[in-house]
């Protein structure tokens, strides 16, 4: 394409995203950041316009995003004046999500001007969590090797020092995080009587304890992928917009998944109403558990919302999986996930089945979480793995995986946990999870499949090594299911050109 092409399909809105005019215009990032920053001239001398719907303009979106993901500095002094507009004008331009991105773009386009985010950071007639927004542009600076520490240190040291004991501002729960998630210890005094803003106890025990852990940071995982990163993924980001989803959206709420839904999240509300109805506090919950009403159902009340959320979350990520297009299910799982975990901690959700029991959804918690970890396994970023390490971790956390319902829940993760530290190459942490579960269980045959599948089905194949670990396994007394060896024995012995032994395998099964 050519600039002209480009810039034609960038300046209106479409209902899809230009895809092609953006890959288009990063590859031809030297001519095309000219045009770009005319089209944030022109917003700027024509915003009135803009934002009373006179002029259809609609550049100025793919503009900024483009020149943070070409680190462009000129873009800096019109995102600042952007900024100076106020958060109802940030959010008709940058969209729903931009305090989100915010940061993110003034770090990316960074000139310098520390005076200039001194002065919005310290502005207490801006919206309190823009100040914070632009405050994250120094820690993302920080995080990156363009700040130093000291410099961020002392400057959050600063505004504490500046606060006045009344002010409860988000810009001090913002700066609480900060000083966690980059485990700024200098500063953990000076913090410390900012743990009072935070209302839930075990949030705030969390995050004390996190300031205090001395684990590294790990770079892949949430936030710091990608709350703390320069802009690099402008596609990727726009692709999940409400205002490019249209079409697909219309798609969507013609499907079997979303009329399912639809119908799940109706009869749930029918249901309450039902067991409400002439049931008091003490007496017997009417759904049949056996407890009081007031330690049942009556709390589903205000769950309503969060759980039609979920199932709208999976519905449309198992929609995306019916059509193959793994990447955007992933991200609806992904949000599901964390709206599940507020779930099951406010309600003090021991138990994957214990929620499967108490919800009627979309899909059990127990089946559409393994379709997520499938996404994250199928993945090779390392992001994906870290994610999937976490996943694991959080689920051996927040649940008894001990009781008997969920011994093949525990195994599932176990093998994935293992699976995942053995693609990082951490190969001595991978076997240690296995033959530890080993040692409690020397019967759990796909323990061994797990490790031999590492050198079986793996891109640099040790069939040897294979083997042996399979034949260790055949040797174990009462191991369960042996036909899994079996088959996975003459699979080897096939490929090892050994007929005799092939055929040995094959014959038991």
């Amino acid at each position: 394409m050519k600039i002209e092409e480009i810039i034609e399909e960038l300046v209106t809105y479409k209902e899809q995203i230009p895809k092609k005019a953006l890959e288009e215009a990063l590859k031809k990032k030297e001519e095309i950041i000219p045009k770009l920053l005319e089209m944030l001239d022109y917003t700027k001398k024509h915003l009135d316009d803009i934002l009373d719907g006179k002029d259809d303009f609609f550049g100025y979106v793919f503009a900024y995003f483009l020149l943070a993901e070409f680190r462009e500095v000129k873009a800096f002094p019109y995102l600042i004046d952007l900024v100076k507009h106020g958060d109802e004008v940030l959010e008709f331009v940058l969209g729903d999500d931009y305090l989100g991105t915010l940061p993110r773009l003034l770090a990316s386009t960074y000139n310098g001007d520390d005076e200039v985010i001194y002065s919005l950071i310290e502005n207490e007639e801006l919206d309190e969590f823009t100040r914070s927004a632009v405050l994250q542009v120094f820690a993302i600076l920080y995080f990156n090797g363009d700040k130093t520490r000291e410099f961020l240190v002392d400057y959050l040291r600063e505004l504490l020092n500046k606060r006045k004991d009344n002010n409860n501002s988000y810009l001090y729960i913002d700066i609480l995080n900060i000083v966690s998630d980059l485990k700024l210890k200098e500063l953990s005094k000076d913090v410390d009587d900012l743990f009072s803003l935070i209302e839930n106890e075990k949030e705030r025990k969390e995050l004390k304890n996190y300031l205090e852990d001395d684990t590294p940071i790990n770079r892949e995982l949430f936030p710091y992928k990608p709350f703390y990163e320069y802009m690099y993924n402008t596609i990727e980001l726009m692709e999940d917009w409400d205002c490019f989803c249209v079409l697909e959206d219309k798609e969507y709420e013609r499907s079997e998944e979303y009329l399912e839904c639809q119908s799940i999240i109706r009869q749930r509300l029918l249901n309450f109403r039902a067991l409400k109805k002439g049931v008091g506090r003490n007496e017997l919950c009417s759904c049949g558990s056996g407890k009081k009403y007031k330690k049942c159902c009556m709390n589903i009340e205000d769950d309503l919302s969060t759980l039609d959320l979920i199932d709208k979350f999976v519905s449309k990520a198992e929609w995306y999986l019916n059509k193959k297009e793994d990447k955007k299910a992933y991200k609806f799982f992904r949000v599901a996930w964390f709206e599940v975990q507020h779930l099951c901690e406010k309600n003090n959700i021991k138990s994957i089945f214990e929620y499967d029991n108490r919800y009627d959804s979309f899909d059990f918690l127990s089946n559409w979480l393994q379709y997520y970890d499938e996404i994250l396994e199928n993945s090779d970023e390392k992001n994906k793995i870290y994610e999937r390490i976490e996943l694991c971790n959080t689920l051996e956390r927040m649940f008894d995986l001990n009781e008997e319902s969920a011994l093949y829940f525990k195994e599932f993760f176990i093998r994935a946990k293992a699976n995942a530290y053995f693609k990082l190459n951490n190969i001595v942490e991978a076997r240690r999870i296995i033959l530890d579960y080993l040692e409690e269980k020397p019967t759990w045959v796909w323990g061994y499949v797990e490790m031999a599948d590492w050198y079986f089905l793996e891109k640099d194949k040790d069939l040897e090594k294979a083997r042996d670990i399979l034949l260790k396994a055949e040797a174990v007394t009462d191991i369960e299911e042996p036909t899994v060896i079996y088959e996975r024995l003459a699979d080897i012995y096939k490929e090892l050109g050994d007929d005799e032994l092939y055929q040995k395998y094959w014959n038991k099964l």
